[in-house]
């Protein structure tokens, strides 16, 4: 959701779809993993560990241009590592947690940076480190577990498209030029393509290690993330979900792993959007369209943020805040926007400009946030929805005199 801090820490593996497993494609040379530097392990989780490099090879037909550095670490360092990564994002969390208790997506008395330290911390089993090129995993026993193994085959598969593609490189860049839902788009795709090369990996295992990995994850226990507002479980969970919907139909059905190459280099120019992946079938189609957003002024506020906010966002919104999941498909005709986000130290103002694809997607949505700054808004800010031209304006605001001046500002007396 737009405003929502992003890692790239991973969570737990999605093994719900099947593949196959065949190319037409022939693999290149497998490379063989040097893993002298690896330390605190037995020689045993090495060698799986080397196996493991070897399988992502293979699964995802891309050789290893270098060997990743590979840290293996105990659950507490585990731990410290996942929150001095989460410290390192905080700069805009205050502005992010007054726009959700804003939009009543987050209870007053929350603490956002607790909530986001917990849950990356129950969710992780290991991530990928681009800056660094690195893969940290938990793992300091005698033997690597079945959920062990196939989250360091989902790392393994980012270092390899990184290596690759630059990934992680342009991934930062389009979040530092506020390009969140390109962002957005971007991680699914690579987060599905990680998990897509999990599920064919998972097909490649006996029925005992199948059983075996079913087994360890119906014991994983999420307290945190069952008590989290909708809104950061849903943010959490599209890129592995809804990427591995995208990455499969892509494999599927536009040839195999060349067509996720290939999207590496598409998705930044087209340019990509969230919509295209809950959709795969509008990838490299229905492009989102340019939307010029007025230039406001609200005195005593800072402009924190420019952005589009994108079909997943406007889901998510509606999601959790009508608590109807049919409300979401109002934002299926979703055309392009641009959000302006102001921020005071305490207060929030936003201002979303929309466009549908047809002049009836742009009535859906309204009624659909008429309903929601209706029924779910706090009664105490301001929120208001009006069509001009076609065109759709949201504002919200702590304070009804900067919503007001704000709609003023955009000729919406």
């Amino acid at each position: 959701m737009p405003g929502q801090t992003t890692t790239s820490v991973d969570g737990a593996p999605s093994t719900t779809s099947s593949a196959s497993t065949t190319s037409t494609a022939e693999l290149p040379p497998i490379t063989a993993p040097d893993l002298s530097g690896v330390q605190g392990v037995s020689d045993e989780v090495k060698a799986q560990i080397a196996e493991l490099m070897v399988d992502a090879q293979e699964v995802r037909g891309l050789p290893f241009l270098s060997t990743p550095t590979i840290t293996a670490l105990s659950d507490e360092e585990f731990e410290g590592r996942i929150l001095a990564l989460l410290d390192e994002d905080t700069e805009d969390l205050p502005a992010d947690e007054s726009l959700y208790e804003m939009l009543g997506l987050l209870a007053d008395e929350a603490d956002l940076s607790t909530i986001l330290d917990d849950l990356y911390g129950e969710q992780a089993y290991g991530y990928y480190d681009g800056e660094a090129g690195e893969v940290v995993v938990r793992a300091r026993d005698d033997q690597l577990t079945q959920v062990q193994r196939s989250t360091l085959l989902h790392e393994f598969v980012h270092a390899l498209t990184d290596q690759h593609f630059n990934q992680s490189e342009h991934w930062r860049e389009l979040i530092d030029t506020e390009k969140l839902d390109e962002a957005r788009a971007y991680q699914a795709m690579f987060e599905g393509d990680a998990s897509w090369a999990e599920v064919i990996w998972i097909r490649t295992l006996s029925q005992s290690e199948v059983g075996e990995l079913l087994a360890e994850m119906l014991q994983i226990e999420t307290p945190v993330l069952n008590a989290a507002p909708r809104f950061l479980r849903e943010t959490l969970i599209f890129p592995y979900d809804s990427g591995l919907s995208f990455a499969q139909a892509l494999y599927m059905t536009a040839g195999g792993w060349d067509s996720l190459n290939d999207a590496y280099v598409s998705m930044p120019g087209l340019p990509g959007s969230t919509e295209q992946i809950i959709t795969p079938d509008d990838y490299t189609r229905d492009l989102p369209l340019p939307v010029d957003i007025p230039a406001v002024t609200v005195p005593g506020y800072e402009l924190q943020t420019t952005s589009v906010w994108g079909e997943e966002g406007f889901r998510v919104l509606l999601n959790q805040g009508t608590g109807v999941d049919t409300m979401p498909e109002a934002a299926d005709g979703w055309g392009g926007d641009s959000y302006h986000q102001w921020f005071d130290g305490t207060n929030t103002a936003l201002l979303i400009v929309y466009e549908g694809d047809t002049a009836g997607d742009v009535d859906e949505l309204e009624e659909a946030l008429l309903a929601f700054a209706t029924d779910s808004f706090p009664e105490d800010h301001f929120a208001w929805v009006e069509q001009l031209d076609g065109t759709l304006y949201f504002i919200a605001a702590d304070q009804t005199a900067v919503g007001e001046q704000i709609r003023a500002s955009v000729g919406l007396d």
